[in-house]
Formats: structure tokens, sequence, C-alpha cells
């Protein structure tokens, strides 16, 4: 066999390649580190308003149903003082509707319809609207875009 035969390529890493290499994975380590901290702080951020948001329309809610509970109370008093359909109407209406706020910009609208039981145990009322509404009127957007200096 020749010489040029025998010759093998020998490919040599010096100590410089493997060093950059580490730089290089520390570096992707460390970006993929502070990606993982910002989107953990942004979802701690929302979930916090969305714990407020929810615990401001439950208490909300519990409001309106002590409104409504005194209301059907109410009702039922009427129904034992008036003998007939007519007076229970003409003492209690035909219904009534509420504002309950959530928040500055939100308020839970309730809407009732009065009804004349047939026996005493029977319903007082139907729940006609159970709406969260915003009011837009009071909320003001800031429309402009961060341009830095």
């Amino acid at each position: 066999m020749s010489q040029a035969g025998k010759q093998r390529f020998h490919l040599q890493l010096h100590n410089g390649v493997s060093s950059i290499l580490f730089i290089l994975v520390v570096l992707c380590l460390v970006s993929f580190a502070t990606l993982s901290i910002s989107s953990a702080n942004a979802d701690s951020r929302l979930t916090r308003k969305l714990l407020t948001r929810t615990t401001s329309y439950y208490s909300a809610c519990n409001a309106a149903e002590d409104k409504i509970s005194k209301i059907d109370s109410t009702l039922l008093k009427i129904y034992d003082s008036s003998g007939s359909q007519s007076k229970y109407f003409l003492k209690a209406g035909k219904g009534t509707s509420f504002y309950i706020s959530i928040s500055d910009t939100q308020r839970l609208n309730i809407e009732l319809q009065y009804l004349y039981p047939e026996k005493k145990s029977d319903t007082f009322y139907k729940i006609l609207k159970w709406q969260v509404e915003t009011e837009t009127n009071k909320m003001s957007y800031n429309e402009t875009l961060p341009i830095p200096d």
C-alpha cells in the first residue's frame, strides 16, 4: 500500500472550542430561565387580577341574593295581608329591578317579575335578568403607543 492510503484524517479540537460551546450553552440556559421567570410573573399578575374580579362578582351575587331574600319576605307579608290577586299586585307592583356594583366599571343588573302564587310555598318572583353590565362611559382608553425618546 501506498503512503497516501495509510494516512488518516485527524481532527483536533482545541481547548477554545469547548469553552465557546460551554459559554453558548450557559447563555441559552440563562435566556430560557429569564423567559420562564418573566412568564411566571405575568401569570401571577393575571391570576391576582382574576381572583379580584371573581371575588368582586361573587360578593355582588351574595348582596343580590340578600336583597332578593328581603324582597321575598316582603312579598310573603303582602301575600298574607292581601285577600286577592288584584290587591296583591296593587300593593306589590308588577316587579322591580336594581343594580349591585361589582367594580368601578361593572355592575350586576337584576330584574324581577312578581308572581301571584297559588300556594304559600310557591315562588313569589321570577328572575328575568341577571346580567353583568360594563359602564363604558366611565372607562378611558389609552390609545397611544409608548415611543422611546
